[in-house]
């Protein structure tokens, strides 16, 4: 089979639209009939027809892909186009042709119409309705014991701990089955533990006493990825609860500095508690906006984490609403967007002895994912290199970034459906010191309350919320909305069933004229220019308001009199 896809022979526009519309409606909730009605697509009847048929048998496509391995076996192969050939495949079959994606699938037809036929409509039918069921992760914290160590005390307890396989695909489906005693090590990432779905952890001694965090493993990717080596100065902007910040602790062995700020007062108090129970020694918690934080405050600072609020349409406990297309309006994602953007400039921007920047989002969006770094990328120049992530996990992933943005596939996703973790996204910069940083342009508003984080949450003792940590967090009552709001501002609306965020741009406060009738009248005829200057400074520094042209009023003898 050939290594890699090179598109000499375009794919049939049938097929490359339906796989686009599929993607849509799956990613971002859009609805299928608008979608294909109204894009002006030639022959919409066919278009339509074969993107409803492979929405319907999504539950058996799943069950092809991972039992014939496909993409894991060719992984240049677009998983939403592979589902639109499959699905052709069995309604009248795909004819030949030299186009790359076509000859795969007709490659690999024969183990496509085994596992096609093999798969039983009782499954879908008993898990139609189902949510997601991911198994329970927890991660060892490597500070006060070893995940040798920790395995070792699971196995005294009766539990089996099962031999890893070296290929993603087969270790997804040993995660997939599971049983009640049996437990895995991650192939990725080895101080996390997989336990079958709903083991519970609240009242174990290892939880109680520190030795295992309840962490999910899309989480633990961005802190893996970003690696520092002990003895670094790390900055985790978006810290709380924690989590990713001790476990950056632990990957350096508690040697060197990590400063993590959160803005709100409560959240900041969960930081610390966590950083004091996982005995991470080397961090300092600030308690600050981090729009605010620089080299000064934070010096010689070589790693960053930015991990911004965002949609959370990666939460496993709503992947079953996520695709509604109510769960997060496209003016939100734009507000938020524009938050994640302004943060991460920042961290890229403001800190000369920054080695690696990493990005991440608990969002399947691209608006929050792949837009954030193709604007960046338009930012940077050459003084940051976006890295591969695949090679960096050494080519055993299935989801990455698409190619259709200026980003190609350099990030990685991680799927609920396919990765049986929370849904994630993570883009690795590292800094080429060889092009001296750009000059930095901040928006002159000033951020009051820093975004809360969204990607993980610290549960509590407490078998009411067993599952707490793939549960988004409550939305807080918010203010009545503004008029006049700035972008990162209307981030803040959250919608329902939306996470625990917040981002309040503080407003610059406008004065107030009152102004007699009298008075009015003699700035009318006298001193408008004085007035709009004044108005103009007390609005925004340095953005001053084009003068209004002054409007004689026609009965210039009634003016006259209150004049005289």
């Amino acid at each position: 089979m050939p290594d890699g896809f090179v598109h000499s022979v375009k794919v049939p526009r049938l097929y490359k639209t339906a796989a686009k519309v599929v993607q849509s409606v799956k990613e971002e909730g859009a609805s299928l009939k608008e979608l294909v009605y109204k894009g002006n697509h030639p022959n919409v009847n066919a278009i339509y027809a074969l993107a409803r048929e492979t929405l319907q048998k999504e539950l058996r496509l799943d069950y092809v892909l991972r039992k014939t391995q496909i993409l894991f076996k060719e992984p240049r192969l677009d998983p939403w186009l592979a589902r639109i050939l499959i699905t052709e495949l069995f309604r009248k079959s795909v004819k030949p042709s030299e186009c790359k994606p076509i000859k795969t699938i007709l490659a690999y037809e024969k183990e496509l119409r085994e596992a096609y036929d093999g798969f039983q409509e009782s499954e879908a039918a008993s898990s139609e309705n189902s949510k997601v069921q991911k198994p329970r992760y927890v991660r060892v914290n490597t500070l006060l014991s070893t995940a040798k160590e920790v395995i070792t005390s699971f196995i005294n307890e009766g539990w089996q701990c099962l031999s890893r396989k070296g290929n993603y695909s087969s270790f997804l489906e040993s995660v997939s089955n599971l049983e009640d005693d049996t437990f895995l090590q991650d192939i990725h990432i080895p101080e996390v533990l997989i336990f079958p779905h709903g083991t519970k952890f609240h009242d174990h001694l290892a939880y109680r006493q520190g030795f295992i965090m309840l962490q999910d493993k899309a989480s633990c990717f961005s802190t893996h990825l970003l690696r520092p080596e002990p003895g670094s100065v790390v900055l985790d902007m978006c810290a709380a609860p924690g989590l990713k910040t001790t476990h950056l602790a632990a990957q350096m062995n508690n040697q060197g500095k990590i400063y993590a700020v959160e803005m709100d007062e409560k959240r900041f108090n969960t930081l610390r508690e966590t950083i004091q129970a996982s005995m991470a020694t080397c961090v300092e918690a600030i308690h600050a906006d981090a729009m605010t934080v620089n080299a000064d405050r934070c010096p010689n600072v070589e790693y960053i984490l930015v991990d911004p609020s965002c949609s959370g349409s990666g939460m496993v406990d709503r992947v079953d609403s996520m695709y509604s297309s109510t769960e997060c309006p496209p003016h939100r994602l734009k507000s938020l967007q524009a938050f994640q953007v302004l943060l991460l400039r920042h961290a890229l921007f403001n800190f000369p002895s920054v080695k690696k920047v990493v990005y991440s989002t608990c969002s399947l969006y691209p608006q929050e994912n792949e837009e954030v770094i193709d604007e960046i990328l338009g930012d940077i120049g050459e003084t940051y290199t976006l890295l591969p992530v695949r090679s960096q996990l050494n080519d055993n992933w299935l989801n990455y970034s698409s190619l259709e943005y200026k980003c190609k596939d350099n990030c990685m996703y991680a799927r609920p459906k396919v990765d049986l973790c929370n849904g994630f996204f993570v883009a690795v910069f590292e800094r080429n010191f060889d092009i001296p940083l750009p000059e930095y342009n901040r928006k002159p508003k000033v951020l009051k309350k820093e975004s809360e984080e969204c990607n993980e949450y610290l549960e509590p003792p407490s078998d009411k919320m067993e599952s707490a940590d793939s549960e988004p967090c409550k939305p807080k009552k918010m203010k009545k909305k503004k008029k006049h709001q700035s972008a990162e501002e209307s981030a803040n609306i959250p919608a329902e069933d939306a996470l625990d965020e917040v981002i309040i741009i503080e407003e610059v406060p406008k004065k107030k004229h009152k102004k007699s009738k009298r008075q009015k009248t003699e700035v009318e005829e006298n001193t408008e220019q004085e007035i709009n200057k004044s108005t103009n400074e007390s609005v925004n520094e340095g953005e001053a308001l084009p003068e209004k042209p002054v409007k004689k009023k026609k009965k210039k003898k009634h003016a006259k009199k209150h004049l005289d």
